[in-house]
Parts: C-alpha cells; structure tokens; sequence
C-alpha cells in the first residue's frame, strides 16, 4: 500500500528538508500577506478624506467614503482624456497588443522551430540576447523611429508591442519542439498546406501555451506606463494616467482619490489571472497520434 505524499511530498521530507520548506512557505507567504494588505491600505485610504490619510494613515475610516469611487471617475483627467477613456484605451492596447505579440511570436517560434532555412539558427540567437541586454535605455531611439513610422499617438502602435518576445519566442520554441510532426504530416498527406498546418493542426495543441503567455504579455501591457508616458501622452492608458495625475492630486489635496486610483488599476489583473490560472493549471490534455 502507497503512503500517501502529502503536501509537497511532506511525509518523504528529512527533519532538515521539512525546516527548509518551512522557511521558504513563511518567507513566500509573507511577500504575499505584504501585498494584500498593500492593496487593502490603497481601498481603505481610499475610503478616507484627505485629513484622515495625513493624521491617521493606517487606521480604519471613520466614515466609508464610498462616494469617492464617483469623484475619482469624474476628476481624473489627463491631455483631455477622462477615467472611461483611459480605461478603454488601457484595454485596447493590452488586449489587442497581446494578442498580437502572441499571435506572432507562436508563428515566428513554429516556422523556426519546424523548417528549415538560412537564418533559423541566427534568429534564436538574437532572441537569447534579447533576454540579456537591458530593455530600458532606448528610448529616444525608439521614439525617433516611432516618429518617423508615424506611430507616435497612434492607436497602430499595438503592432509594436513585442513585450517579453525573447521569453515568450522560447516558450513557444520549447513547446513546438515537443509536439510530434505526425499532425502536420497526417494533415500534408490530407492535402493541407503551411497555413492549414499550423493555424488547424499545430496551433489547436498550443492553446495553454498561447493562453500562458497572453496572460503574461496582457499584464506587462496593463501595468506598463513608461511606453504609454513616451509614445502615447495624447492617448494614456490607466496606468499612465494614474503617474500623471499624481502632481494634480498633490496640488488638489486628495490623496484619497488617487489611492483609489492605484486599487481599481490592480483589480482586473488580479481578477483575470485567478480566472486563467484556473484554467491554465488544470490538467489540459490533447489527444493524438503518438509516434
């Protein structure tokens, strides 16, 4: 009869490994306790008037303001762009970006990945150096491209967004490495052709894969404001927003608004990631031909 494992294997573990554990689940568990109660500090200040925030930063409101919500959706306001603009181009721009960055980060790992030609090698190499040097840096480089590509405030700068692309070429490169050639060969015997094969055949049994790494470049683009700060001051997203109006909030005395601010902006990610971590945890299984 098996014993069972237990957590992390608990009833195998050494007196030393059990100690070990101990430490690191403590250590983990308070990073996490940390940001809960940073994001609990944001909604509670929030909730105050900007006296209380100044005389009694980390006790309870008195009163619940929850008339804030309203303020902060109606005085937030940055190059003409209110709080349901920012959202809505917040949004636009990390979904559609996402999408686009997945889309053709999985294409660009599949055609390297499965045929070969003159350059393959080389462009796996490029994306290993991409890991390496430091993204920040060139940005006055990358605006002077952007201005002469016309993309400066422009809503087609989503076909720039290539956030993480040498990671995420990697994860897609691992994957399709894995995956057996008898689909595509099954389905060229069957007639079909390159697109055929990977839109129908190869990329079907990459959709965890695909979905992992949307989930990672959506939230890079949801929390970047350093791009949207540069490239797109007539059309922020939220999080370049929220950095911009921090002077306005300063001058108008209400903190408590632009707290508000940073808890509603950290809302969707932890609301989508608990909804695709469900998803992406489970046992996903794709049946097939084995070789």
């Amino acid at each position: 009869m098996k014993a069972k494992k237990g957590f992390l294997g608990w009833q195998r573990r050494t007196p030393s490994e059990r100690v070990l554990y101990t430490i690191i689940f403590v250590i983990f568990a308070a990073f996490a306790l940390s940001y809960v109660y940073c994001l609990w500090w944001c909604f509670s200040s929030g909730m105050k008037t900007h006296d209380e925030i100044v005389d009694s930063p980390f006790s309870l409101p008195k009163i619940w303001h929850f008339e804030h919500f309203g303020e902060m959706m109606s005085l937030m306001s940055v190059s003409e762009t209110g709080f349901w603009g920012m959202l809505f181009n917040s949004v636009y721009f990390s979904v559609i970006g996402a999408l686009f960055s997945a889309m053709s980060t999985a294409t660009l790992a599949y055609v390297t990945c499965k045929y070969k030609f003159p350059g393959a090698g080389a462009y796996f190499i490029a994306s290993l150096i991409t890991m390496i040097l430091p993204i920040y840096g060139n940005g006055g480089s990358m605006y002077v491209l952007l201005n002469n590509l016309g993309l400066l405030n422009s809503r087609l700068m989503i076909l720039t967004s290539f956030s993480g692309i040498g990671v995420n070429y990697m994860y897609f490169y691992a994957f399709f490495q894995n995956v057996s050639n008898t689909y595509a060969e099954a389905a060229e015997i069957d007639g079909a052709g390159d697109y055929t094969k990977f839109f129908k055949v190869m990329l079907p049994q990459a959709l965890p894969m695909f979905g992992a790494v949307f989930l990672l470049i959506w939230m890079a683009e949801w929390n970047n404001y350093s791009s949207a700060v540069l490239y797109l001051n007539k059309l922020p997203t939220l999080s370049a927003g929220i950095y911009l109006f921090q002077t306005e909030a300063t001058n108008m005395a209400r903190f408590d608004i632009l707290y508000l601010a940073y808890f509603v902006t950290c809302i969707p990610p932890l609301v989508i990631f608990a909804f695709f971590n469900k998803i992406l945890m489970s046992n996903i299984s794709l049946g097939g031909i084995k070789e």
